[in-house]
């Protein structure tokens, strides 16, 4: 459920991204097309202004409006139709920089002109060149030229850029997802394999006594409970990690008790670890007892395991702050390379050639998911690691 809607918030965030990118980019090209439809209604002016004088003008201009202005236009490249009034009420029209495929004089020919007038006077004012009584004789119509046509094409190609690129990111994510949560489901099976495993080989070998061995009968029934009961636990566990269990009042020195004092019984003959309780005993939270055990109880372990000297410590130890309980896990083991440092709590990650990397990120669910605490590592070098768990105090 929270991973689905992290989905959900970042798919968000990634659309909204993409809708503000796209925004930007149009207000940026607008004002960039605006910028060049200035400029060119500005050379329009200047080039129509010098062709006023010479229309208004007593000398012959013909020359000059062939030889001069009309390259000059054609030269900037800007699409013109001069439109005239003729005597008789019709217009006669000239066409610069634009291709019309139709011959002059046609109805085609009139009827696609006067269209291209209309879409260029939706961005540019004609501007007269003459007029009589305020009707105007002689107009020139221009519109955008090919390089601001291509512009306005530019934010539709990075808007679609930014689509697929929208698009690869969920598609990367929902794959790192389901990867993920293939690891998990790895984990699980094997975490459940290794955690059966220990009771069942125990049961097994009781059975097997209490076949051949009548003395040792009470014994042995205590200990086909004891087994029993941790098949129960264990069971508990795994039902409780993907399910929302009920929180209640846990006083955390008790579950690190009972924790320690079923390590001391199991920790190898070969090595001399002492495992140090610095705890008040009155730190409590809203948690779930077995779950915590389960988390603390991966973290000992890592500990135990990372300890290659035949002398080792761990130390547990916590403070109060304000309505915070910091705890802190420290070993002196072999410590975690710096290049693994943000791994140590992903599905996946071990250092063990035979583990399969579910501990951590078990715990790390345990304690920020359902306990909402926090834990982080705080050091590690090859002295030892220190690892904080930050929990919210519980009073009633």
């Amino acid at each position: 459920m929270l991973n689905y809607k992290i989905f959900t918030n970042l798919r968000l965030l990634l659309f909204l991204f993409v809708i503000g990118l796209a925004t930007l980019f149009f207000y940026i090209n607008t004002k960039i097309i605006n910028q060049f439809r200035y400029e060119l209604n500005q050379q329009i002016k200047t080039v129509l202004n010098i062709y006023h004088q010479k229309v208004v003008s007593k000398e012959d201009n013909s020359d000059y409006l062939l030889e001069v202005l009309l390259p000059l236009i054609k030269e900037l490249d800007i699409p013109m139709i001069i439109k005239t009034q003729l005597s008789d009420g019709t217009f006669s029209y000239e066409h610069l920089n634009i291709e019309i495929e139709f011959a002059k004089n046609t109805t085609e020919y009139q009827n696609y002109v006067e269209n291209k007038i209309k879409t260029m006077d939706q961005n540019f004012e004609p501007l007269t060149i003459m007029e009589f009584e305020n009707i105007p004789l002689i107009q020139i119509h221009y519109g955008d030229t090919d390089l601001i046509n291509l512009i306005k094409w530019i934010p539709y190609v990075e808007l679609i850029f930014a689509i697929i690129l929208l698009a690869l990111i969920i598609m990367s994510y929902r794959f790192l997802n389901v990867s993920e949560k293939n690891l998990i489901y790895v984990g699980m099976a094997k975490e459940t394999a290794h955690q059966l495993g220990t009771p069942i080989s125990s049961i097994m070998g009781w059975l097997d006594l209490l076949k051949n061995d009548s003395e040792n009968r009470a014994e042995a029934l205590e200990q086909l409970e004891y087994e029993t009961n941790h098949l129960k636990n264990i069971s508990e566990k795994f039902n409780k990690i993907g399910s929302k269990p009920k929180l209640k009042k846990i006083i955390l020195n008790e579950v690190l008790e009972d924790l320690i004092k079923y390590y001391k019984k199991r920790i190898p003959k070969s090595k001399k670890i002492k495992i140090k309780l610095s705890f008040p005993d009155n730190y409590a939270i809203k948690g779930d007892y077995i779950l915590l055990y389960w988390s603390f109880e991966n973290l000992i372990k890592n500990s135990i395991e990372s300890i290659k000297d035949d002398e080792g410590v761990i130390d547990i130890s916590a403070f109060k702050q304000d309505d915070k309980i910091k705890i802190y896990v420290n070993d002196n083991g072999i410590g975690i390379l710096p290049k693994d440092k943000r791994q140590i709590f992903k599905p996946g990650y071990s250092t063990k050639s035979r583990g399969w990397g579910l501990g951590l990120s078990l715990t790390k669910r345990i304690i920020e998911n359902i306990h909402k605490g926090k834990i982080k590592l705080t050091n590690s070098s090859k002295h030892g690691t220190s690892l904080e768990i930050t929990f919210r105090s519980s009073c009633s």
